[in-house]
């Protein structure tokens, strides 16, 4: 029985509810079908689009007043995701409605919204939060429209116009990918996304390009027994490959397809006008099998676990490029390699090499690439060891998922490494990004949470880690604080959280020094996943809050400042090396103040006896 789109999301409302969802409103239900779609769907195929934790991606739900027409928003690396769900049907019935074509050519427009920003347009906090993330100047935009109606012909027709340009960017549009699902091509892509958690298709048969009377394919055979195959292939083969096993052949691909992008756009387009060309323009594709078998007189190699690690949008664009024209892609060839590789069981190592540098060139994914580390698998070993909180263990993802484990409280590593990194250092946008972050040379940000400034550790002292899970625990409290702090007192210095961490990192810090106090093993004093919850927690919650207060002054102050000369931009502020040096000087000033009136009071306890500091 084919899977379909509506009654999966029914279920995951049901799950979510805990009851049938027969009562709720199509407005309510197109909420839940914009979270569905994000976290079952697209996180399935492709998993470095969406946030990794419970937290993160409800914090890109952004559907309400003042939406501005957009439901779901989310920018990992330099891609947007931008949804926008209509759920549709009658309640007893089921019948399908027509989609009203104004509501997707407002949909159209919502690049003209966002880039003009609150100043002309009413947005909701999460909104703004959202927005403020997004590089107008460089960033590619996913613009999804998923609908149960009926599409009118006129947004059909609209849907392959595309947006709405901005004469202010002229090359967005170059940068956009638009579609417009509706049940049907809904219900293909959840087939698509739950082929995905199949892993690797069972065998493929990849079908190599005449060679005159020449082998069809080179092999290259190493000492240890491993074997390549480099070859070339028809785009109409690369075509037939995907028609057969979707997005299941790229189960291991860190990336699957970004959309219509310049970049895909293009290889569509010389798939298309000069197939002859393709061959030298592109770089090809990798893949990889647990066994190869030769067909050589079919000119065939069969493929047990097949998955390309590498070529996701070629494969997709020669794709889209043989449906609108099947005749030219006939033409096209392709350059292929494909390695025998056994079992992730039994070569971790080498399928995670052979992995990673097949994609260095996509900053999107270098967390991925950290996955594996020993010091991750020590970090994560370390979690399970907690003490649990309400009942429930901590599970650290060192690797993305999309599943869910209700009993457990997770936490994801590159939330936990932008986390610690931004009390301690600041935000990782202000070193230049995911990038930064990752990267294990003595530049990198990588090497300051996860080495001892030389080299990487391949694991933590119990001192380190405590230090670190005091830093979350202190960054989970304070994100509490935030979040009512600006529903209740909007502030545009406010708007990230990443630099209030390391606004209230630096207020603790000068507090500690100021007092000649050693600032480490106060951290570790916060590593008790209960602390707020023990006999003193009075005492650690009032030190936390008042250091927040004195951040929140700090960084208005700062931006307040900032903001006063001609040349500020908002975007900016939030990215420069001097944006934390003036909040360090607002915050030793305002200790100064403090200090003078009550010492000593935003130092942490001592001791976990209940004693005042």
């Amino acid at each position: 029985m084919k899977e379909l789109f509506r009654d999966h999301l029914r279920d995951y409302i049901a799950s979510d509810l805990g009851r049938k969802p027969d009562n709720l409103s199509d407005v309510e239900r197109s909420k839940y079908m914009a979270r569905f779609y994000a976290e079952k769907v697209i996180r399935s195929i492709n998993p470095g689009l969406i946030p990794t934790t419970d937290e993160e991606l409800a914090a890109c739900v952004v559907d309400g007043s003042d939406d501005c027409g957009v439901d779901f928003l989310s920018r990992e690396g330099d891609t947007v995701l931008i949804l926008q769900a209509k759920f549709s049907g009658h309640r007893k019935t089921g019948k399908k409605r027509s989609e009203d074509p104004e509501s997707f050519d407002y949909f159209c427009s919502v690049l003209t919204r966002l880039h003009a920003g609150p100043k002309k347009f009413r947005m909701n906090q999460k909104l703004k939060e959202a927005r403020a993330e997004i590089d107008w100047d460089r960033d590619s935009f996913l613009l999804h429209y998923i609908t149960l109606a009926e599409p009118a012909q006129n947004s059909i027709n609209q849907a392959s116009r595309g947006i709405h340009p901005i004469s202010d960017i002229p090359d967005l549009t170059d940068r956009v990918s638009l579609e417009l699902l509706d049940e049907q091509g809904l219900n293909k892509s959840l087939r698509d996304a739950l082929s995905v958690r199949e892993e690797a298709s069972a065998q493929a048969r990849v079908l190599f390009s005449h060679n005159e009377e020449q082998s069809p394919w080179l092999r290259f055979e190493d000492g240890l027994g491993r074997v390549s195959y480099v070859g070339r292939i028809d785009g109409s083969q690369v075509a037939e490959i995907f028609r057969a096993h979707r997005s299941s052949i790229f189960s291991l691909n860190i990336r699957n397809y970004i959309g219509d992008n310049l970049t895909n756009k293009g290889i569509k387009a010389t798939a298309i006008s000069a197939p002859e060309d393709f061959f030298f323009y592109n770089n090809g594709i990798s893949a990889l099998a647990s066994r190869i078998e030769e067909e050589e007189a079919n000119r065939t190699l069969v493929c047990q676990d097949f998955s390309i690690i590498n070529g996701a949008q070629t494969v997709r664009s020669l794709q889209k490029a043989h449906a609108e024209d099947s005749d030219a892609v006939r033409d096209v060839r392709v350059l292929v390699r494909i390695t025998e590789a056994r079992p992730r069981e039994v070569e971790p190592e080498f399928l995670y090499s052979i992995t990673k540098f097949n994609n260095t060139q996509n900053a999107i994914k270098v967390a991925d690439f950290r996955s594996n580390d020993k010091v991750q698998l020590d970090v994560a070993a370390k979690f399970e060891r907690l003490a649990a909180r309400g009942g429930k263990k901590f599970r650290y993802r060192n690797k993305r998922t999309g599943d869910r484990e209700p009993s457990r409280i997770a936490i994801a590593m590159e939330e936990f490494t932008k986390a610690t990194h931004s009390f301690l250092f600041g935000p990782d946008d202000v070193f230049g990004g995911s990038q930064y972050l990752f990267d294990t040379s003595k530049d990198g940000g990588y090497l300051k949470i996860y080495g001892n400034g030389a080299e990487l550790l391949p694991a933590l002292t119990e001192g380190q880690f405590h230090r670190l899970v005091g830093i979350w625990f202190i960054c989970e409290y304070v994100r509490d604080i935030w979040k009512r702090e600006v529903d209740a007192t909007p502030s545009e210095a406010l708007e990230r959280r990443w630099m209030v961490f390391f606004a209230v990192g630096e207020s603790m810090r000068q507090a500690h020094k100021h007092q000649g106090q050693d600032f480490d093993p106060a951290l570790e004093r916060f590593s008790s996943p209960n602390w707020y919850l023990e006999l003193d927690a009075h005492l650690y919650k009032t030190v936390v809050r008042r250091h927040c207060k004195l951040a929140f002054t700090a960084l208005k102050n700062a931006y307040g400042e900032a903001s006063s000369h001609a040349e500020f931009r908002h975007r900016n502020w939030f990215r420069s090396p001097l944006t934390l040096a003036s909040i360090q000087k607002q915050i030793a000033n305002l200790w100064d103040v403090v200090s003078e009136n009550a010492d000593g009071y935003l130092l942490s306890p001592s001791k976990r006896d209940g004693s005042q500091p």
